[in-house]
């Protein structure tokens, strides 16, 4: 049975060594999580003001 690893940006077969098929993928996939983490920490700051906002005017 062959063992093998799935690339993680496209889901391509790799060897099992490897994590990504090629720079190309590895660069998409850096990219897309930033912007996940930039999303969420622009979420949890939006929330937080929120919560803020609400216990200043003691609601």
């Amino acid at each position: 049975m062959d063992r093998h690893r799935h690339c993680l940006n496209c889901g391509i077969s790799i060897p099992p060594d490897e994590t990504f098929c090629s720079e190309r993928c590895k660069d998409e996939y850096i990219k897309k999580r930033k912007r996940v983490m930039r999303i969420q920490l622009i979420t949890f700051f939006v929330i937080f003001v929120v919560l803020m906002i609400l216990v200043w005017l003691r609601i």
